[in-house]
């Protein structure tokens, strides 16, 4: 019983210290395996996903609103998003060690900023 909760133990520690980096998105996005692309394309949409859906919890996405970070066309592509913010990254290497969604959070607010009294 006893090594069975040291092997648990072991195991949950590096993932409770582990925290993913603008820097580690933007190694994983600058690979060239199909994989790889499509990892990096996954997690700047989930992350871009989740983070409108906490601020549509907290008041909603309909117009800029104070935490809006950014505002996305309906017709945005999953390429466009990667773009943006592996730009971003490059641009500002300040934030290579940023939370990798913080990160995207800036890097998409950059590309598609929220405009002001059109509603979107």
């Amino acid at each position: 019983m006893l090594r069975v909760l040291i092997c648990a133990g072991a195991m949950a520690l590096p993932l409770s210290a582990f925290a993913f980096t603008a820097s580690d998105l933007n190694r994983l996005c600058t690979k060239t395996d199909v994989a790889s692309r499509s990892a990096c394309a996954a997690y700047i949409e989930g992350a871009a996903d989740g983070i409108f859906n906490t601020i549509d919890a907290i008041g909603g996405t309909t117009g800029p609103r104070v935490g809006q970070y950014f505002c996305l066309p309906p017709d945005a592509r999953s390429a466009q998003l990667t773009d943006a913010v592996r730009k971003y990254i490059a641009d500002n290497p300040n934030v290579a060690g940023y939370n990798a969604s913080t990160a995207i959070s800036l890097g998409l607010g950059k590309a598609f900023p929220c405009k002001t009294g059109n509603g979107s």
